[in-house]
């Protein structure tokens, strides 16, 4: 990622996080393949490689970097609201997906922003009933 592109990042995440700002961590963001991520122990968010659209067809591929920040951005409001998040999988799936879900309501994302991040949380949780119906515990 480059130096532009980190501070596109900073300018998305001040607009979204609007008058009640949370922190940034960039200390990643100029490495390949890091990843954007929530690190609840810290309360903070981590900027990764992977903020921007990558390879691949998935909703979670193409999402666009406001909507990725927005995801994060619900886990941290999230875990303000007292979630706590599983884990492991595949529990942890259903947190991915209702944080894209909640992200998608965003007043700051384009149409196609609320679209991806709605995908996003149907792909994950087909992905977790998936693995449940091989745990058995779906019949």
């Amino acid at each position: 990622m480059s130096d532009h592109d980190i501070e596109q990042c900073i300018l998305a995440w001040k607009i979204l996080c609007g008058e009640n700002q949370k922190t940034l961590i960039l200390d990643e963001a100029g490495m390949d393949y890091s990843t954007t991520r929530f690190v609840e122990d810290m309360n903070v968010v981590y900027l990764g490689a992977n903020a921007y659209p990558g390879e691949g067809f998935s909703a979670n591929s193409r999402m666009s970097m406001l909507a990725c920040l927005a995801h994060e951005l619900s886990h941290v409001e999230r875990f303000a609201k007292g979630y706590r998040r599983p884990l492991d999988k595949p529990d942890m799936l259903i947190d991915e997906a209702e944080a894209s879900l909640d992200a998608s309501f965003h007043p700051a994302l384009r149409p196609k922003d609320r679209e991806d991040l709605r995908e996003d949380a149907r792909d994950r949780l087909t992905d977790w009933l998936a693995a449940q119906s091989e745990l058995g515990e779906i019949p």
